[in-house]
């Protein structure tokens, strides 16, 4: 890593979670009902988009709960294609 830049993946799993945080809020959409929504647990949540201490994983999550993102959500192609890319 270069310092001052964060590597590619890093920076691409800020960006998802910061559009899925976005979205919950514009959506109006409780934390409770999302973890509901898709069977996650409250720290799960809390890692994949909320995590101050470390970067947010959403890698980590299955395509199940993707695609409930997406459908609850309303994501668009463009975002769900940029997290993807590899």
């Amino acid at each position: 890593m270069v310092r001052g830049f964060k590597p590619e993946a890093t920076q691409r799993n800020e960006d998802f979670a910061r559009i899925v945080r976005t979205k919950l809020v514009e959506h109006e959409i409780s934390r409770d009902k999302i973890m509901k929504i898709t069977g996650i647990a409250s720290t799960t949540l809390s890692h994949r988009f909320y995590s101050k201490k470390t970067s947010p994983e959403p890698d980590l999550m299955t395509v199940k709960e993707l695609r409930a993102y997406c459908k609850i959500l309303k994501l668009s192609d463009e975002d769900i294609l940029n997290f993807i890319k590899g």
